[in-house]
């Protein structure tokens, strides 16, 4: 067997959180690229890094392919229906040099790995990742958490002012977290009293929606540290879902208030 070749049993649940997770990004990434068990790439705009660590689904195994969107409704085929009984209720995903085989007892389906150059959204090695990533604990401003509720409300009115920037203000040590229409007629206050660790002044940054509105049932984290330029902070997002942890990273230009 080649390096890039496997056999391997994936539970139907594992199956079924594995398209959940892949199609959670379909909006933000146009395609995969999985290496040793961990989805690491650049958004379509690229503008943030997320992180999921699959290996409890895929093991250490790779899986790329184009398309998200397309490939996860393609693979959907293979969720039962519940009047559906069967013995072998797993899911054989095989790989070899050239194709992708995904089998059950019904159905085995084909498709053609990608070139790895033509792909767009590719893994981000750990090289590179630490070259671009460089978070420390003395660097931290603040952490705050949000909960699901409060971030469906952030999520909605996101969705209704039809932005897709949450606005960071500080004032010496508290900051609130804001949204705005781009005219600045409508606004709204999304949480206030955030505790930050050290006096900056008054600073404000704008920070990616994508956290905030992913169709997520969980609650999410936001750590947002200091780096080695004055005008530049350093956002880390994370959230649980079905156990899997989804980090979000993102560079914000820092300005005086």
């Amino acid at each position: 067997m080649s390096e890039n070749s496997y056999r391997m049993s994936v539970s139907r649940d594992n199956f079924s959180k594995l398209l959940l997770l892949l199609k959670t990004f379909e909006n933000y990434c146009t395609d995969c690229d999985v290496k040793n068990g961990l989805f690491r790439c650049r958004s379509n705009d690229r503008q943030a890094i997320i992180s999921m660590d699959l290996t409890s689904i895929l093991a250490n195994n790779d899986l790329s392919f184009s398309l998200i969107k397309s490939k996860v409704a393609l693979l959907k085929t293979f969720e039962l229906d519940d009047n559906i009984q069967i013995e072998d209720k797993t899911i054989v995903m095989e790989s070899n040099e050239s194709n992708y085989e995904i089998c059950d007892p019904f159905t085995r389906l084909i498709f053609r790995k990608p070139v790895q150059r033509f792909i767009d959204n590719q893994f981000i090695d750990n090289d590179q990742f630490n070259g671009i990533i460089q978070l420390s604990e003395d660097n931290l401003l603040f952490s705050y958490d949000i909960n699901n509720y409060i971030k469906r409300r952030i999520s909605n009115i996101a969705l209704g002012f039809q932005t897709d920037v949450v606005e960071c203000n500080i004032a010496d040590v508290s900051a609130i977290l804001k949204i705005a229409t781009s005219n600045k007629e409508d606004s709204a206050n999304l949480a206030s009293g955030i505790v930050v660790n050290r006096s900056v002044g008054n600073k404000s940054f704008k920070m990616i929606s994508m956290p905030f509105v992913l169709d997520i049932s969980a609650d999410l984290k936001i750590n947002c540290y200091t780096t080695n330029h004055a005008d530049v902070y350093m956002c880390k997002f994370d959230q649980s879902f079905y156990g899997v942890t989804i980090s979000i990273y993102t560079q914000v230009k820092v300005s005086n208030m």
